[in-house]
């Protein structure tokens, strides 16, 4: 530190003014700190066998394999379709295949809690996320808003969703309609796309009416477009306009 002291040369100093000669003093004593620093300060060593691209954690398979089958219960699905994402337990405790476990939560997005007993009588909690392997519709290229699909739009992929299975999932497929631009590999899923229309507005339909066992058939032109399932108005050749359901191609219900 006593070369810190007199450093920077009096002819230069004397040169450029007391204020300068005390500038690179400062700045030639604190470059000289921080490399002492940089020396003298050991950094933390990675963990012993740690591995910047090592696996997550999971249980020992048995375990997994128990709460895989927890979960398929819970969720009324095959075990072999449940994914199980773990999250590390605290350090110093140690599962095994045979451990007693125990559900906590209600599953929303996937996330449980594990209550766990060791052999030797103490508790812990596992936290790990469960999902469901399923085929999903993608798009095969960029989709523009308005394009009714065909089979060369639609391609599918393996994906794991996360939490419950959807009961009323409904597969996408060629005649379904995008409502948006879906870029390519995007999941085909509602409100993006939807099913194909069964009416059109403007062309002729069949109309069933029934009232009990009485049914009553005849010709109208619809109003509007509607999908299956939809409710759409028609105008018959009286003038007449109804509300009905959509129900096939071209027919429409009223009850």
């Amino acid at each position: 530190m006593g070369w810190c002291a007199d450093a920077g040369a009096p002819a230069r100093g004397r040169a450029r003014g007391r204020k300068a000669v005390w500038r690179r003093r400062f700045l030639g004593c604190a470059g000289l700190l921080l490399a002492w620093a940089g020396a003298g300060v050991a950094q933390p060593a990675p963990a012993a066998g740690a591995r910047a691209d090592a696996p997550a954690w999971t249980p020992p398979p048995g375990f997994e394999q128990r709460v895989r089958r927890a979960v398929a219960e819970r969720w009324g699905v095959a075990p072999d379709s449940v994914r199980l994402d773990w999250a590390a337990p605290p350090p110093g405790t140690a599962l095994t295949d045979d451990a007693a476990f125990e559900l906590v939560g209600t599953g929303a997005g996937g996330h449980w809690w594990l209550s766990v007993r060791d052999p030797a009588g103490g508790a812990m909690r596992v936290r790990v996320r469960a999902g469901v392997e399923v085929t999903e519709a993608v798009a095969a290229r960029r989709l523009e808003r308005g394009v009714t699909l065909t089979e060369a739009d639609v391609a599918h992929t393996v994906a794991v969703q996360w939490g419950e299975p959807q009961r009323d999932a409904v597969d996408v497929g060629a005649g379904w309609v995008t409502r948006r631009v879906i870029a390519a590999g995007e999941p085909l899923r509602s409100p993006a796309v939807a099913p194909p229309l069964l009416v059109n507005a403007g062309e002729l339909v069949q109309v069933v009416a029934r009232r009990g066992s009485v049914e009553l058939t005849l010709r109208a032109r619809a109003v509007s477009s509607a999908a299956a399932g939809e409710r759409v108005t028609v105008r018959t050749e009286a003038g007449r306009r109804l509300r009905g359901i959509a129900v096939a191609r071209g027919v429409v219900r009223i009850d």
